[in-house]
């Protein structure tokens, strides 16, 4: 979605809360598989999200146009969740429910709807034992390495996506990424699994690409 559409729904969202369900049905799969890993735990993902977008439709207000693009709000206020759910390991998110109580007229997705997504996306962890290996060596790292690693890497984000989304200049984001991939490099180094995790040859296009 443009920027331009992308202003346009969200001042309409602003106007009357109910048209806050067409922003849930667009980002809610983005938001739920950034959150997903991260974590590296689909029920943890589940919560976060459903979080995530219950302060987004009550901060709605506060949302100013500077430049960044809306999802990457929303990708904001996922980080801080998911950093919350890191430092105490525990996360009582708002209930979908109360979400939509205020949205009485938008239906809102199927429980088995939501439910299949939730299993798709732990099917996924599960199936990628790689990635349960490189995910414990991530979370180890400072969190803005988290970030930067997961939105490029696993979320497939553009340099200059990410630089939107996290408000730091393209050149920080490639330093933050280059930084990121040795210091997994380093902790894994012993296992030698880091070279095959994002699939064949993906580090070495990322530094043909120049981070592009």
């Amino acid at each position: 979605m443009d920027k331009s559409n992308e202003k346009e729904l969200v001042e309409k969202a602003r106007r009357d809360p109910e048209a806050f369900g067409v922003i849930f049905d667009l980002y809610h799969p983005k938001i739920l598989r950034y959150a997903v890993y991260r974590t590296g735990n689909a029920e943890a993902a589940r919560d976060i999200t459903s979080e995530t977008f219950f302060k987004a439709l009550n901060k709605l207000w506060q949302f100013k146009w500077t430049g960044a693009s809306f999802s990457a709000w929303l990708y904001r206020i996922a980080s801080n969740e998911i950093n919350m759910y890191f430092r105490t390991k525990k996360h009582e998110p708002a209930s979908l429910d109360e979400m939509m109580e205020k949205v009485p007229s938008y239906e809102a997705p199927s429980a088995n709807d939501l439910e299949k997504e939730l299993e798709e996306a732990q099917t996924a962890i599960d199936r990628n034992s790689l990635f349960l290996s490189v995910h414990a060596e991530l979370i180890k790292l400072p969190a803005i390495y988290q970030e930067v690693l997961s939105m490029r890497f696993f979320d497939s984000m553009k340099i200059s996506d990410i630089s939107r989304t996290l408000g730091k200049k393209e050149g920080t984001v490639k330093s933050l990424i280059s930084r990121g991939i040795s210091m997994l490099k380093r902790s894994m180094q012993p296992n030698k699994d880091l070279s095959i995790i994002y699939g064949e040859g993906l580090m070495e296009r990322e530094a043909m690409a120049n981070g592009k």
